[in-house]
């Protein structure tokens, strides 16, 4: 490891304390527990960080983990704790790609949800409004594009994003993107019918949902995180056990110290693709 480089902060912590700030997704759930479980391990912890003047983390990436951890009653479970303000911390917007559903069932989904109020526009206005916060989010077609009105309290608003996905979700297939130009997008998902533009949303918008309870919609969050664990392959036995958290604490301190004897941690600055999430 490169000495200039340092560690990340891992922790264990009790499974009931992680707070999601996102819906995660039952299916992947489901899978990704009959995963761990057969492997035995856990192999990438959770990016979390602190809900101010509690003892609970707001988990920031790994939602669908650690409800895993949750449906499979693993009382603890190792995080990557990180703070915002952290140099090289930043928040950033997935958007959705809608495919593979009749463009008809989506429009009637949206038409039956009260206080949505699409309004049609331009992609020009909807951007601006957007980055003005004047918008709450918006939707291209390849006909049209129209806007949502921004509410003024975080939970309406979250309110509102998870009605738009929840005309979609679970029927649908839904891809991440990172612009919302139609053209770009087409080529690489046959079967689109539907670009959903979300808002930037800012380390105060998900401290304060994770405070109030409510959830955000599944996958439209990205944390970069510079110096990420990955590979920690902590042993579920000891995760599972009856132990003390202190003493599972010290576990892992041990752990720690001992990788770091053996020379076992390697940092890699490299940016990376991965073909297998």
């Amino acid at each position: 490891m490169r000495e200039s480089t340092t560690l990340p902060d891992l922790r264990m912590v009790p499974t009931p304390k992680l707070i999601p700030h996102e819906d995660s997704d039952p299916k992947r759930v489901e899978r990704l527990g009959k995963r761990i479980w057969q492997a035995g391990v856990l192999k990438h912890p959770p990016i979390v960080t602190t809900i101010p003047g509690t003892d609970k983390y707001v988990v920031l990436d790994g939602a669908n983990r650690s409800e895993a951890f949750t449906h499979l009653g693993i009382p603890h479970m190792v995080v990557q704790h990180i703070r915002y303000g952290d140099p090289g911390i930043e928040l950033e917007t997935w958007h959705h790609v809608v495919a593979g559903m009749p463009l008809h069932d989506f429009e009637e989904a949206l038409a039956h949800m009260p206080g949505l109020g699409l309004m049609p526009c331009s992609l020009e206005a909807a951007r601006e409004a957007l980055s003005l916060e004047k918008a709450g989010a918006y939707i291209v077609s390849e006909k049209d594009v129209r806007m949502m009105a921004k509410t003024q309290a975080i939970a309406d608003h979250i309110d509102m994003l998870c009605q738009i996905v929840s005309a979609y979700k679970g029927i649908a297939d839904i891809y991440r993107a990172s612009n919302d130009v139609w053209e770009k997008q087409a080529p690489y998902y046959p079967g689109m019918i539907a670009l959903v533009v979300f808002p930037k949303l800012t380390p105060a918008d998900i401290l304060a949902a994770a405070q109030n309870g409510v959830r955000l919609p599944s996958g439209i969050t990205r944390h970069i995180v510079p110096n990420r664990a990955l590979n920690i392959n902590i042993p579920l036995h000891v995760l599972t056990s009856n132990w003390p958290v202190e003493r599972k604490k010290e576990w892992l301190r041990n752990w720690v110290m001992e990788k770091m004897a053996e020379n076992s941690i390697r940092y890699y600055s490299e940016s990376t693709f991965s073909f297998d999430e």
